[in-house]
């Protein structure tokens, strides 16, 4: 007896049949699971070992289709840079616009309260897409050694929802000025 002969699939055609519908019931079952549940780009996870940017959001995974993403970034200084200690103007982005109820905020070393930026971007004084900040005596010079600069977007529509980016920068002593030569 052949395995493929034709009166050996009519005999066995219930076996075959049954198969055929479970393999196309899993597979309709799957496709409307992936229709309602799909992946997300980002994780879902949530804490220090699952985000390499701190966050206090929480969405659900509704939320997260409709959200637009979300970010800070200082772009003036990369981590580990080296600056003159004193006075110091940070740049930066986010994802903010005019149109977005955002604001960005800086801090020196997670000390509070953290500071409003200046916006800069071409929405005007509502939007943050670019942004500039001084540290200068009147909340926190650049010291010797690191200084963590932290910037954190807080959008309230959509939202409640929080972003945070941070360099640290080694405040190293300005060269003094050569001494001139005595004539």
């Amino acid at each position: 007896m052949e395995p493929c002969s034709v009166p050996y699939l009519l005999r066995n055609h219930q076996k075959y049949l049954f198969t055929i519908l479970i393999l196309a019931t899993i597979s309709l079952v799957g496709f409307t699971i992936e229709k309602v549940y799909p992946q997300q780009e980002d994780s879902q996870l949530k804490g220090p070992a699952m985000n390499s940017q701190k966050s206090d959001e929480s969405t659900s995974l509704s939320d997260a289709q409709f959200t637009p993403k979300m970010y800070v970034k200082i772009t003036s200084h990369k981590n580990a840079d080296q600056v003159p200690t004193g006075e110091l103007t940070i740049n930066g982005t986010s994802s903010d616009t005019a149109a977005r109820d955002c604001i960005v905020e800086v801090d020196w070393n997670n000390e509070k309260p953290s500071q409003i930026v200046n916006a800069t971007g071409p929405g005007g004084s509502s939007d943050f897409s670019t942004w500039t900040f001084n540290y200068t005596k009147a909340y926190r010079e650049i010291q010797l050694g690191p200084n963590e600069l932290t910037s954190k977007l807080t959008c309230i529509n959509p939202g409640p929802l929080t972003k945070w980016f941070s360099v640290t920068l080694t405040g190293e002593q300005p060269p003094f000025p050569r001494p001139l030569p005595v004539p």
